[in-house]
């Protein structure tokens, strides 16, 4: 993605197969309403934040570091709002990030940013103490990117911009790894667009029977598709045959 461009809206989608990209291309070319040429490959990796007892996921928070190349940058936000939280979020969502960092910086660094960043969005009085939670923090997820972009425009002024991506999974807790293939499209343009965004949405979902819609944000699919499946022993298997 290029670092600057603002992006209003995102939709994603699981892919069957890499194949999903050719069936994808080929319906935008199919109704010639919209202008797509293949911009960049680029690879990015995102690297995720937690304590032990997962304290920022009970907590409905993210934390973590986005590196494209030499470009990096923390990022803290709010991930979705849930009945079962911890703690009582002030906003449906709140994004805090740095400025350009080194990949290789510990979050630790940027104490003053993160404990500003909880005090914002937590009400006034905290009910944990964020300094021990910080001193706690490790590194819980790698998601690892290739994507290839595309963009696309018509005359109305729409801009899209197709990420087919080829993701790894990892979970440094239980080492176990996973892969998926994901098309994000990301919409740049005003909201007077938003009817051709739409347009576009539905005719990949009516003609491309390849994707599959989902509203789950890419740290979300890294935690389903690591979790540690429940081990079956030799007897049990033998019940369930039966």
């Amino acid at each position: 993605m290029r670092q600057l461009e603002i992006i209003k809206q995102k939709r994603r989608f699981y892919m069957f197969s890499e194949k999903t990209r050719k069936a994808v291309l080929e319906v935008n070319d199919f109704f010639r309403k919209y202008t797509m040429g293949f911009e960049e490959k680029i690879k990015k990796r995102f690297i995720y934040y937690d304590t032990p007892e997962h304290d920022l996921q009970k907590s409905n928070i993210v934390l973590f570091k986005t590196i494209i190349g030499k470009f990096c940058e923390l990022n803290f936000a709010t991930e979705k709002l849930s009945s079962t939280s911890y703690y009582t979020l002030r906003t449906k969502y709140k994004h805090f990030k740095t400025d350009t960092i080194k990949p290789n910086e510990s979050p630790i660094k940027y104490k003053e940013f993160l404990i500003e960043g909880f005090k914002s969005m937590f009400m006034s009085s905290l009910n944990f103490d964020p300094e021990f939670m910080l001193k706690r923090l490790r590194p819980m997820y790698l998601i690892e990117t290739t994507s290839l972009e595309y963009r696309s425009t018509n005359i109305t002024g729409l801009k899209i911009t197709y990420s087919f991506d080829k993701d790894t999974y990892t979970n440094f807790e239980n080492n176990v790894k996973a892969n998926e293939n994901i098309l994000t499209i990301y919409q740049h343009s005003a909201e007077s667009t938003n009817a051709d965004f739409e347009d576009v949405l539905n005719k990949l979902v009516h003609y491309c029977k390849e994707l599959t819609p989902t509203s789950e944000t890419k740290i979300m699919i890294a935690r389903k598709e690591t979790r540690t499946k429940p081990t079956v022993n030799n007897k049990n298997k033998k019940n369930e045959k039966k």
